[in-house]
């Protein structure tokens, strides 16, 4: 029985394998639509030989380009494996103090089932690094390369390097290694790379400053720079360099300065140079100065540095900075001072009147309290005696002094609060002066103090205005005359006296000049000559020049310079002028010329100097002869 069920089982599994094996076959032979396709001849079609071979060409390239990339990715010298076949790994502290030793590790293993030949390792160190020392030591002049050689499968090893890194407190300081070699069966070099990254959080290099919170302008201060080795080793070319602000005067140092020059030939004044600081030790720089006023920025910020320097480099490695803000106490109070309405340098006459303004303003934003005012003058020539000020300034000596008790509103000033002070003095007349003596000018300054700006104290505070020069011209007279005698009662006119209806009468005219102070250059005297009146071609010239015009019916007088200390009779001319008067003119004075016009240019004072002289009738004042008898008559009548 149990050989029948077997036999069956067997018969079973040949049914169904021919079976599988038939339908195989008419998968294969069948139709689309199922029917069996007639295997009785064969139909045989033609391919195109083009194509087939285009195909081939195409699979060919793509196989190449895929060959020539894998070759590329994987025989590239200097390429990467997709797998390492050497560790790089660094360590070393993750913050550091400038100016401190640290040492470098990096380790290496050859992660490749067999050796590793031609290993090389080259850093390139952080800015600011100084090598020391390595194990093993480098293999090149700049101790950037090790030449390590072959490396044994899982074999390994480690550099150590030690140095100084130097660098700006909160920098990021890198350094880095590239690893070449030749993996096993490959001709080609490979490269491996690896970094390690520390930040400076301190220095072994410290710095304080000590300085004034506030200040007034122009006096004197000081500031303290101190500074320290905090590390355990020596320090070298330790810097500290001083960065002023703009308004700052540099006077002196303890101890002093490097005494280099700059390009421009001016000496260096704000660098200190340590060429070595020993471990602990301490050291200070005094700087002494002071501060002009500047209106738009009183806070002035004192800068100190301190670093190492590179003097093969000249470069300077910043370590710390300490900043000093200093308050300038300006105190914001203009005085502008006008002399006859103007604040520039002019010349003066004697026996003028200088009028006088000062103007005062608190341009600040603090109150100025019991502000005194004062006008001071250089000179021997005012009359302060003449002084008229509403204000009842106070005299002494050469000065003029103003305080809340002549001015109330000088006992508080407010921010933009402004006043003006008006007066008058009088120039003393030549004669009243020693001109060989006394100044011949006249500086005039005002001045001001005050006892506080805001809270701060500020008595040393001194305030000053322009200063104005006024010189004084050279006291220059013109002298004009008629005559018909001369001062020795001889005649030098001729005709009748008094003039008479249609008869010639001539008179002479008398110019002279005297000069006092300075030279005057330019001289030229004119007047004309009214209808009537004729020039009559007879003259005599003691210096100069003299013309006259026909066209113009103008005389002039000119002389090129005059030298100081002349008188009357050493600068002079006369001329005669000759009238015939008519009926219309009886019971008249006659006009001989119209005013006299004096021009010149005072040399020292370079200012122009004019003069009037008074017109010249036949009444003839200045002779005491024919003087009076100048009217016109009729002797026909």
């Amino acid at each position: 029985m149990e050989k029948n069920r077997l036999k069956k089982l067997k018969n079973s599994a040949k049914n169904q394998k021919d079976l599988s094996i038939k339908n195989g076959l008419l998968k294969i032979y069948s139709n689309k639509d199922g029917t069996l396709a007639d295997i009785s001849h064969l139909d045989i079609k033609r391919q195109n030989g083009w194509r087939a071979v285009l195909i081939s060409l195409a699979a060919a390239a793509i196989a190449i380009s895929g060959l020539t990339w894998l070759g590329f990715v994987i025989f590239n010298n200097g390429g990467d494996f997709s797998q390492k076949s050497l560790k790089l790994e660094f360590f070393g502290p993750q913050n550091v103090s400038s100016g401190n030793e640290l040492i470098y590790v990096l380790d290496y293993k050859n992660l490749e089932k067999a050796g590793l030949s031609g290993l090389e390792v080259i850093f390139r160190y952080p800015d600011g690094f100084e090598f020391i020392s390595a194990d093993p030591p480098p293999t090149n002049e700049f101790k950037t390369a090790w030449r390590l050689g072959d490396l044994a499968k899982n074999g390994g090893g480690k550099i150590q390097i030690k140095g100084r890194l130097i660098g700006q407190v909160g920098s990021i300081k890198t350094i880095n290694a590239t690893a070449s070699f030749q993996p096993p069966n490959f001709s080609s070099v490979f490269k491996e790379t690896a970094s390690f990254s520390n930040q400076v959080t301190a220095s072994i290099l410290e710095i304080g400053l000590e300085g004034p919170a506030q200040i007034l302008p122009e006096k004197k201060t000081s500031y303290k720079v101190t500074y320290q080795n905090n590390s355990g080793q020596d320090l070298e070319n330790v810097k500290i360099i001083a960065n002023y602000p703009p308004n700052f005067v540099f006077q002196q140092s303890t101890p002093p300065p490097e005494s280099e020059a700059l390009a421009d030939g001016q000496k260096i004044n704000n660098q200190w140079l340590i060429a070595k600081l020993e471990k602990g030790q301490k050291g200070e720089i005094e700087i002494t100065g002071g501060y002009l006023a500047l209106r738009q920025s009183p806070a002035a910020n004192f800068i100190v540095q301190a670093g190492f320097y590179k003097k093969e480099t000249n470069e300077f490695f910043l370590q710390q900075e300490k900043t000093v803000t200093t308050e300038v106490a300006n105190s914001n109070l203009t005085l502008d001072l006008i002399i006859n309405g103007s604040n520039q340098n002019q010349p003066i006459n004697f026996g003028q009147t200088l009028t006088y303004s000062l103007v005062y303003k608190n341009l600040g934003d603090q109150d100025l309290d019991e502000v005194v005012l004062s006008l001071v003058f250089d000179s021997g020539v005012l009359d302060l005696a003449s002084l008229e000020d509403k204000h009842g300034g106070q005299v002494a000596g050469n000065a003029i002094t103003w305080s809340k008790d002549q001015i109330s509103e000088l006992d508080l000033v407010r921010p933009l609060a402004e006043g003006t002070i008006d007066f008058t003095v009088k120039v003393k007349e030549i004669g009243e002066v020693n001109v060989e003596k006394d100044n011949l000018q006249v500086k005039s300054q005002a001045r001001a103090s005050l006892a506080k700006i805001g809270e701060m104290a500020a008595a040393d505070l001194k305030i000053v205005s322009n200063e104005i020069l006024n010189n004084i011209n050279t006291d220059v007279s013109l002298k004009v005359e008629g005559r018909y005698f001369d001062d020795d009662n001889i005649a030098v006119g001729s005709g009748p006296l008094p003039p008479v209806v249609g008869q010639k009468t001539s008179f002479r005219i008398y110019w002279s000049l005297s000069n006092s102070l300075h030279e005057i250059t330019g001289v030229t005297v004119t007047t004309k000559l009214p209808a009537g009146v004729s020039w009559v071609n007879k003259y005599g010239v003691k210096a100069g020049e003299v013309a006259y015009s026909a066209k113009t019916n103008e005389i002039a007088w000119t002389i090129n310079r005059v030298p100081p200390n002349k008188n009357f009779d050493d600068i002079n001319v006369w001329f005669d002028l000759a009238v015939v008067p008519t009926k219309s003119q009886v019971k008249k004075l006659l006009i001989l010329t119209d005013q006299t016009i004096f021009n010149a240019l005072d040399k020292v004072t370079n200012s122009p100097i004019s003069q009037t002289g008074k017109a010249v009738t036949s009444n003839l004042e200045d002779d005491q002869i024919a003087g009076g008898k100048g009217l016109v008559i009729d002797i026909t009548e």
